[in-house]
């Protein structure tokens, strides 16, 4: 039976306090999680990314609500190596340019964007033949402002599909300081005032450490 996941669904790819949650930030494991997280297509070998001025490397296994494992590789550059670089992801990778839904199910969204913003980096999910979305999928960004390439891997082997194709949500990203990174589906508001009164119709666990509240305003 497929796993089923609504629009409540937050792919958590970087960084979450959670005791069922493991974490590994030295680029000397960098190798052998891309092997581990089957990600030796999408994220670059350390030789091929070019002089860089600064370079962070994050990896992440949750196994407390579904297994999920991410990484990320952020890589700081000098303006002109910056400017050559991004040219040169044009050709190393193809992009979506569509969201995605499985050949089992067109009800459904695999992949419900193709591309999204964030903390100043533009990022663009990348677009591979054997690419079983969403089991596994990668995505690259570019911030022209701090003249940095972030890689960023998804690897969940039971994930089905995101969301629903009729639930015509839109899928933001969500940071909170250096604790958390997230793709969410669902309404949202940039602050929780905006909201003004409402009543908690129904609490319950997410994971270790993690609960989800569902209310109704006014």
């Amino acid at each position: 039976m497929k796993r089923v996941f609504t629009i409540l669904l937050c792919l958590i790819i970087l960084f979450a306090l959670s005791s069922c949650v493991n974490t590994n930030n030295n680029i000397e494991n960098y190798t052998s999680t891309v092997e581990k997280y089957h990600a030796n297509l999408f994220m670059p070998k350390l030789e091929d990314i070019g002089e860089y001025d600064d370079i962070k490397y994050f990896s992440r296994e949750d196994e407390s609500l579904f297994p999920t494992y991410s990484m990320q590789l952020t890589v700081q550059y000098d303006k002109e190596t910056f400017l050559h670089e991004k040219e040169r992801l044009e050709s190393a990778y193809t992009y979506l340019d569509a969201p995605q839904k499985p050949d089992w199910d067109d009800t459904v969204y695999t992949i419900p964007i193709k591309a999204f913003s964030t903390k100043g980096f533009d990022f663009r999910i990348a677009l591979f033949e054997d690419t079983d979305y969403p089991k596994n999928f990668g995505m690259v960004g570019v911030s022209d402002e701090k003249f940095e390439i972030a890689y960023l891997w998804i690897y969940a082997p039971d994930l089905d599909y995101i969301c629903k194709a009729d639930e015509n949500e839109i899928v933001s990203i969500y940071k909170m300081g250096n604790v958390d990174f997230q793709i969410c589906g669902g309404p949202h508001v940039e602050n929780t005032k905006v909201l003004g009164e409402f009543k908690i119709s129904k609490q319950e666990a997410v994971s270790a450490g993690v609960r989800r509240i569902k209310a109704v305003l006014n």
